[in-house]
């Protein structure tokens, strides 16, 4: 059975809540190639990235592009894979995403950096609403002598292996130096999405779990929040409104 090299949650130019990015999807297939991914899906956010030209341009080049929305449940994030641009809204229920996946078998939904200290992060919502969940991510941003008990991607891994679910190494790149650092090998019969998905819930997934030293993971992070201040805002906002009512 072949092996392929998925990076299944990234961002470019073109997402409507990161503005400021500014390389374009045809940058990022670039980039894909060059570090020898062969799919990838860029999940904008509360917006489905469907780009037909792209996925032509990308397939050229003998890599799948897989179309993709990081949702905003609650204000947290969800990935939600090979779905098109009126399925679902950017800002679902749990619910909605329960019926969307109850009549589309063939979307893949991920528990993006679910335990990392931040705003947008799923963390307990995932328990409640596991039925919803097919995989769970193993973000980029980890050390490895961090107690389990505080190691977010260790505490991901803990829920997945409670919960009977894969983990799968995603970058979640908002730049063209971060695609491919942190991506997954699948075990797959063809190189197409209900493939890559089905070997994905058989658990057919193998990658690297590189460890940052303590001033990497401080810089990225501290990159990583810079670059949201949208989530940030609203999610204080958000806070401010449920203690007023």
């Amino acid at each position: 059975m072949p092996h392929y090299r998925v990076e299944l949650h990234s961002h470019c130019k073109g997402d409507p809540v990161d503005t400021y990015l500014t390389h374009s999807i045809f940058d990022h297939i670039d980039q894909a190639k060059k570090v020898g991914l062969d799919a990838i899906a860029v999940t904008w956010h509360q917006k489905a990235c469907v780009h037909p030209e792209a996925e032509a341009y990308a397939r050229e080049r003998g890599i799948l592009l897989i179309s993709g929305m990081e949702a905003e449940i609650n204000h947290r994030h969800l990935v939600v894979l090979n779905v098109s641009e009126t399925e679902l809204s950017g800002k679902p229920s749990w619910d909605e995403v329960r019926a969307l996946r109850a009549r589309r078998p063939d979307v893949l939904v991920i528990a993006p950096h679910p335990f990392y200290p931040h705003p947008s992060c799923l963390g307990g919502e995932m328990t409640l609403n596991s039925d919803c969940i097919d995989a769970v991510e193993w973000c980029r941003l980890h050390i490895h002598w961090l107690p389990v008990r505080v190691n977010p991607n260790l505490r991901a891994a803990r829920w997945a292996h409670r919960h009977g679910k894969p983990l799968l190494a995603c970058s979640d790149a908002h730049a063209l130096t971060t695609i491919g650092t942190n991506a997954s090998t699948l075990q797959a019969d063809a190189l197409t999405p209900a493939a890559l998905f089905e070997a994905i819930r058989a658990g057919r997934i193998s990658f690297h779990r590189r460890s940052l030293d303590f001033v990497s993971l401080v810089y990225e992070t501290s990159l990583a929040i810079a670059s949201q201040p949208k989530h940030l805002q609203r999610w204080a906002a958000a806070k401010v409104s449920t203690r007023r009512t």
